[in-house]
């Protein structure tokens, strides 16, 4: 193994030590559970997180509620990642890239994609988080 290879994996470790800092700081990381009829709608900000990150968060969070819809927005170098998670019992029910969507146009942004279970898009306007939110919750209700 040489230098190089030791640098990119000690950046990588550093990387996910600064990861679990983020998501255990109750002050970056806030989670919001709703109950809608028979499944939760899980609301998640979380600041000083890369949006590549977010598909991360999704997953675990999909672990944790079960069955659920999940919206997820990072906030990192001014920009808005905003990421859509639905479990399988509710992918009939509710398209991950339509919900995204929504949340995307309300940031600013444009677009977005993904699968029906799992979608992502960014945006520009860190202020419309609650209205992105808002926006989708009112889709699912």
């Amino acid at each position: 193994m040489n230098g190089f290879e030791n640098l990119k994996n000690l950046s990588k470790q550093l990387d996910q030590v600064n990861l679990k800092n983020i998501i255990t700081d109750k002050s970056k990381n806030i989670i919001k559970d709703n109950k809608i009829a028979d499944f939760t709608f899980r609301y998640q900000t979380i600041e000083d997180l890369p949006s590549k990150e977010l598909r991360t968060i999704i997953d675990s969070g999909k672990k944790d509620i079960k069955k659920g819809v999940l919206i997820a927005f990072s906030v990192f170098d001014g920009k808005v990642g905003v990421s859509v998670g639905v479990t399988k019992d509710l992918t009939k029910k509710f398209d991950a890239v339509e919900l995204v969507k929504i949340a995307a146009s309300t940031l600013g942004g444009k677009g977005g994609g993904g699968r029906k279970d799992f979608a992502q898009a960014g945006g520009v306007d860190k202020t419309k988080i609650e209205d992105a939110y808002k926006a989708v919750l009112k889709k699912i209700s």
